[in-house]
């Protein structure tokens, strides 16, 4: 078997045609231009008509930044403290602060997303496959069939843009590898580790694992053929160098990583402590229950060849999990043309992609295959800290498409050691051809023939729900009524047979489009067609049919005129809310919890207009979900805990009905929402003159749930305070005054007439908050349980808390040294190589002279 380490082989000569007679350098430029006409057509309502995509995640990431965006209109600086999501929590719109190369395509990103990454993803797939194979044709179709599998506009749509950013830098990291295995230097050291920084800036840390994981069974299949063929030297100094590259790389995007890790050990992420009552810090990941959801069905990876055989995407999809936007398609095309690959092109290349390919579609089957994926959960590092398993299909659907770019080499060779009439009676690859691309037309014929043998076309639990949804829309009829079961059967044989239509549509599209990229290279291996002449038509084949699927998920509903803060509806009790915090002086004068939109916890509108006791966000600071669960409590009857509502400062609900203890301030002759006036609520800062400590968290949570506690005059400690504090009465000349509030700043005035307690209705961070009192720093002392707190002596005093992350400044400084290093060592040795090449040409000009 040969070694894939070692350089391709010189690809055979081809008859002079229009293509060959191109330089190499315009064969690129064509390719090239391809992407970039597609890109453009399949994108221009965004990129000529200046529409938007109306993804949910856009929205919902646009209403959690507003307040940091707004400081940066205002500033020209980017906070890295949110008041607006959840009373305030880190790094929800965090940028980094190091340049590096994708910051070169992000300057286009205003104008020309998301055209721009989709090129730049379409480039490194095809650089890759051509550094593979040295076929143009080859890098042009994998190319094109990543950029346009399914999945990816899909992701686009809905606004996982950093999941997209992520997978556009996936290509030149797997780029960067084979470069290094193949060449083991300090030159492949230093592009890997500039590739892996840039896929690790795009912040989509999830991605980068499952990339990494690719590699890591690519490598073990390095491994074996090394052993196998004395290389085991060789691949050590290759392995050296690419430690070394993963070492620089990581480096490079210490900013913001060594911030984000720091984060995620207070997150719900990172299983901080909550029973203990400590400040956060384990570094465990979610349960398997959590993390399972959304496992790809073992049937759904029909999908790959079948795009309808469940349904799509939204009300029309049958499978087994919840919902999904739509399936993981690749076409028939691609995975013939992958499977030659594995068959026919023995090296440890392939074997080690093919490996890849299995394993990472085991790992997205989740529970359906916990036989693997358990003993991974528990025993593999970071395998738990990812939810979502069908994403792994992402880097399937990238190793799949290398190969089937390997294996359109493949099929486009010539033996030229043959005679051309024995070339046309005995092709040897001819007959390879034909049976991978059979194996394929006979699965998905003998399933389109046979369709209830293998798909049953019921989303599970399907009768019930149909059952259910009978009797609420007529109230007086029995369950046991036999019509109400007729009228059940009848709704899921009519669902049945929609689905066996939509499947029998797209599987005899599947078929026609294996036929007729079949049919091209035969013809090309029978010398009826030229080898660009075939090339184009298998490209095309692929090009036609995605384009065709991908425009049911990419249509004109998922496109909306305007910018993205268009699409977050104003109501009028907004702008009542609004009025009252402009008329209060702005930021930090009170919080709002918003109840009439449903779950708080499950919306990020009301965070784009003012701060919310709720919000959405996937990491969410885990001290805080206890203060939701344990001390809000929003499912219990009767409403929130009032004191709750009090401790975070939330002056306004927004509700439907009434709650006890409030007034209403609103009422929106429109919707009938209230507008609810908490009078009881705490000011953003106070005095109390009475400190209690209690020990554990379920002790304190029952505590400040109890109606008879006052927090306005006691505030409860973990720890015992070392200084004294002085009760409040009605003759103290106690004051706090508010005087500025920024996302990162808040500042002060505090005068007491004895030493007293300070409480800020601000969530407690302790990796990142500072306190300075008159100047002089201060600890922080958490106060029940999610609150800051601060002694305060006799006097008058100004009091500030900054957000100085020591994670963020020493991240800075990390990724500067080694981006420099990097970038530098890439010049250097780039000058270098010309310099070496400018004396060889000179000594060969010299010597011929002479």
């Amino acid at each position: 078997m040969a070694s894939s380490a070692r350089s391709p082989a010189p690809r055979a000569a081809h008859a002079d045609t229009m293509w060959t007679r191109l330089p190499p350098l315009a064969r690129h430029g064509v390719c090239l231009g391809i992407f970039l006409v597609l890109a453009l057509s399949f994108y221009s309502p965004v990129v000529f008509e200046g529409n938007t995509f109306q993804g949910g995640d856009n929205t919902t990431f646009r209403a959690n930044a507003q307040v940091t965006i707004e400081h940066h209109e205002q500033t020209g600086e980017w906070p890295r403290w949110a008041p607006n999501v959840f009373s305030g929590m880190p790094y929800i719109n965090y940028k980094t602060a190091v340049t590096q190369l994708d910051d070169v395509v992000s300057m286009a990103r205003s104008v020309a997303w998301p055209v721009g990454h989709l090129f730049v993803l379409m480039m490194g797939v095809y650089f890759l496959v051509f550094y593979l194979t040295r076929n143009q044709f080859s890098g042009l179709l994998s190319g094109v069939a990543f950029g346009f599998t399914t999945y990816i506009p899909i992701i686009i749509a809905v606004g996982h843009n950093t999941k997209f950013i992520a997978l556009a830098y996936a290509p030149y990291v797997l780029l960067a590898f084979a470069y290094t295995l193949r060449n083991p230097s300090a030159w492949g050291s230093l592009l890997f580790a500039g590739a892996l920084a840039l896929q690790l800036r795009a912040k989509h840390p999830q991605i980068v694992f499952y990339t990494g994981m690719l590699l890591l069974l690519w490598w073990g299949v390095e491994v074996i053929g090394a052993v196998r063929e004395d290389r085991v030297p060789a691949l050590a100094t290759s392995t050296g160098w690419l430690g070394l590259g993963t070492v620089l790389g990581l480096c490079m995007a210490a900013h913001p990583y060594l911030a984000r890790y720091e984060h995620k050990q207070f997150s719900v992420r990172g299983a901080a402590a909550t029973a203990g009552g400590g400040d956060g810090g384990g570094g465990g990941g979610m349960g398997w229950e959590a993390a399972m959801r959304w496992s790809q069905g073992p049937g759904e990876l029909f999908t790959f060849a079948v795009a309808d055989a469940f349904g799509g995407g939204g009300q029309t999809y049958w499978g087994p999990k919840t919902f999904t936007e739509g399936p993981h398609y690749l076409t028939g095309v691609v995975l013939s043309l992958a499977g030659l690959a594995a068959w026919k092109v023995r090296t440890w290349l392939v074997w080690g992609l093919g490996l890849a390919t299995l394993g990472t579609a085991l790992f997205s089957l989740g529970k359906y295959a916990a036989w693997i994926n358990w003993p991974f959960f528990q025993y593999f590092p970071f395998f738990d800290a990812f939810r979502g398993p069908e994403m792994w299909l992402s880097i399937t659907a990238l190793a799949l498409i290398v190969l089937a770019g390997i294996g359109l080499d493949y099929a486009l060779r010539r033996d030229e050691t043959q005679s051309r009439r024995q070339r046309q009676q005995t092709d040897p690859r001819r007959r390879p051809i034909l049976i991978a691309f059979g194996v394929v037309f006979a699965v998905v014929g003998l399933v389109w023939l046979a369709p209830n043998t293998v798909l049953d076309f019921e989303k599970p639990n399907e009768e019930q729900r149909i059952r259910q949804a009978l009797l609420r829309q007529n109230p007086n009829v029995s369950p046991q009524n036999p019509k109400v079961q007729q009228a059940v059967r009848q709704q899921v044989r009519k669902l049945k047979r929609q689905r066996r239509g939509a499947f029998s549509t797209d599987a005899q599209r599947t078929l026609l489009f294996l036929a007729l990229a079949a049919g091209a290279l035969v013809l090309y291996r029978r010398r009826t067609l030229p080898a660009w002449g075939a090339g184009v038509a298998v490209v095309a084949v692929v090009a036609i049919d995605l384009w065709g699927v991908d425009t049911r998920y990419m249509n004109e509903d998922r496109y909306s005129p305007g910018g993205t803060e268009q699409t977050i509806p104003t109501y009028q009790f907004d702008q009542f809310i609004k009025q009252r915090q402009q008329e209060a002086g702005g930021l930090g004068r009170f919080r709002v919890l918003s109840l009439a939109e449903g779950n708080p916890t499950s919306t990020a509108r009301p965070s784009y207009h003012y701060e919310s006791v709720g919000g959405y966000h996937g990491a969410k600071l885990q001290r805080y979900q206890d203060y939701l669960d344990h001390i809000l409590q929003l499912t219990e009857r009767g409403g929130p805990n009032e004191n709750a509502l009090d401790l975070m400062n939330t002056r306004y609900i927004v509700a439907r009905q009434q709650l006890p203890g409030t007034e209403v301030a609103y009422r929106s002759e429109q919707s009938g929402v209230l507008v609810l006036e908490n009078p009881d609520a705490v000011p953003r800062g106070f005095l109390v003159g009475e400190t209690e400590v209690v020990d554990g968290a379920e002790a304190t949570w029952e505590q400040l749930r109890d109606s008879s506690f006052e927090p306005r005059r006691t505030a409860l400690l973990p720890e015992p305070l070392d200084a004294p504090v002085a009760p409040i009465d009605s003759n103290s000349t106690a004051d706090v005054t508010l005087e500025q509030y920024e996302p990162e700043e808040i500042r002060w005035t505090v005068s007491t007439d004895a030493p007293r307690f300070f409480v800020a209705s601000e969530v407690h961070y302790p990796a990142g908050w500072n306190a300075y009192l008159d100047g002089e720093r201060v600890p922080i002392h958490r106060t029940n349980y999610l609150l800051r707190g601060m002694h305060v002596p006799e006097g008058e005093h100004t009091l500030e808390m900054r957000f100085e992350p020591a994670a963020d400044r020493y991240g800075r400084w990390i990724a500067w040294t080694s981006t420099i290093l990097v970038y530098g060592g890439v010049l250097t040795l780039a000058g270098l190589r010309v310099r070496r090449r400018w004396f060889e040409e000179e000594a060969a000009d010299e010597a011929d002279a002479s």
